[in-house]
């Protein structure tokens, strides 16, 4: 069988774990490694790996053979080179690793005939059919570390600290940052800016700089910032841009466990040839191959 893999949109750690685990476990089948997702294809850019050269990197962060965000994959002329680059090589099954826009170009890819197997890697943990992303406890945790670390500096100073994480428009991992690093308030598109005010007073009342987790795309910090400084006086407001460092940096103990179960459902999806299908993770069911 010839199966070809990529990773596609925003990285996530554990997706080199992922594809180290596929390419062991499916190496009595004729594996094609393709760079930068999408792009990839239309570039029938080929990546050469060794297997010893993917578990040198397995526990890393972002992928090896690269990701990208591909507009031209959107054009009908993009796709097609795509398509036609699977043709060429015969693919029998085409792994995807990716998020919501990598879905969608999943789907497209299985009305043109080729069989795709999908992987939800993104941080933002925002693909609905499955409860976990890959790349989101590494993101969270990376988060935490980052806020952990700044608020020694903001409470020597009395300062108060707006956090902004990443999340694009799902606020799990600002829910997840606000409960593990014990803060204040978490700012995400259900919150009220009074309500936000009536805790800031109240902690300020115990002799601590609050702490704020802002989910991004919500409001611009610095406006939040003012909004603060205008409604409380004598308050000593900073923002911190999280920032990058969430997807960076090696993947957890629990990120690289997700990363090999989702690797082994995907051979086993493949072993019995389920066609066309997310592998997906349910809280109390664990991993599954359900349709795309």
């Amino acid at each position: 069988m010839n199966i070809a893999i990529i990773g596609s949109g925003g990285d996530g750690a554990g997706m080199n774990m992922c594809l180290y685990q596929l390419c062991k476990s499916l190496k009595n089948h004729n594996i094609k490694l393709f760079y930068r997702g999408y792009q990839g294809l239309i570039d029938n850019s080929v990546a050469q790996f060794s297997i010893n050269q993917l578990k040198e990197v397995k526990n890393k962060g972002g992928i090896i053979i690269k990701s990208s965000r591909s507009p031209e994959f959107m054009t009908k002329q993009g796709f097609e080179k795509a398509i036609n680059t699977l043709k060429k090589h015969s693919i029998d099954v085409l792994i995807v690793m990716g998020g919501n826009g990598s879905l969608k170009g999943s789907k497209e890819i299985v009305k043109a005939g080729i069989n795709v197997v999908f992987v939800p890697t993104t941080i933002d943990n925002d693909i609905e059919e499955s409860d976990y992303c890959m790349g989101f406890d590494t993101a969270v945790e990376n988060a935490v570390d980052f806020v952990n670390k700044v608020d020694t500096s903001m409470q020597a100073f009395d300062r108060t600290c707006i956090y902004e994480v990443m999340g694009r428009h799902c606020e799990d991992i600002a829910n997840a940052v606000t409960q593990k690093t014990n803060s204040d308030f978490c700012y995400t598109t259900k919150s009220k800016k009074t309500d936000m005010l009536k805790k800031i007073k109240e902690v300020l009342k115990t002799g601590v700089s609050p702490k704020i987790i802002l989910q991004e795309n919500v409001i611009n910090a610095d406006e939040l910032k003012a909004y603060i400084q205008k409604n409380i006086s004598d308050i000593d407001v900073k923002v911190a841009i999280v920032g990058y460092v969430q997807r960076g940096g090696n993947a957890t103990a629990k990120e690289l466990g997700m990363a090999k179960g989702f690797a082994g459902q995907v051979v086993k999806a493949i072993n019995n040839n389920q066609k066309n299908v997310m592998i997906c993770y349910k809280n109390n069911q664990g991993f599954m191959a359900n349709k795309i």
